[in-house]
């Protein structure tokens, strides 16, 4: 995408699996940067994201884009659901591969699975709730053990 702002966002959705509501309203305070990490404070009963990571890509896009930022809005994309779901439409038209946010968090999902990462770990990317004894008090969901296995899968979208 030609647009900064867009293929930040493309990037993020993509090696994030951050839905789309949270790509819009993801805040400065959201993230950190040297980490590459993400946690955004939506929460309800059947979705919450613990901890997500961006990959290299998606930093430098991000960095490209910082500069055009409005300062006054904390939001990193300074964008809404509707704007980005247009941009998103528009460019599946040119290119004629559909490309939705949700249709990247498939292919997260994918992409980490093809790369031997563990499905209770992939939830957890995903912001899918803890649904056992087991996940609840013995898998070590900590952000330096996600960080450890989101970097060892090492996704790609460009390369």
């Amino acid at each position: 995408m030609e647009n900064l702002k867009y293929n930040a966002a493309f990037l993020f959705a993509a090696t994030s699996s951050l839905r789309s509501s949270e790509l819009c309203q993801l805040t400065m305070d959201d993230t950190d940067e040297d980490k590459r990490m993400i946690v955004p404070e939506k929460e309800s009963s059947t979705e919450q994201t613990w901890v997500t990571f961006y990959n290299d890509e998606a930093a430098e896009a991000f960095e490209a884009f910082k500069p055009e930022r409005d300062p006054d809005d904390e939001r990193v994309f300074q964008t809404t659901k509707q704007p980005l779901n247009r941009k998103f439409r528009h460019v599946s038209e040119e290119v004629g591969v559909k490309v939705t946010v949700q249709k990247l968090r498939r292919w997260f999902a994918t992409e980490m699975s093809r790369c031997g990462v563990d499905a209770k770990y992939i939830d957890a990317f995903c912001g899918r709730t803890k649904s056992s004894v087991l996940e609840e008090y013995y898998l070590d969901y900590s952000p330096e053990r996600l960080r450890e296995i989101y970097d060892e899968a090492g996704i790609t979208v460009l390369e």
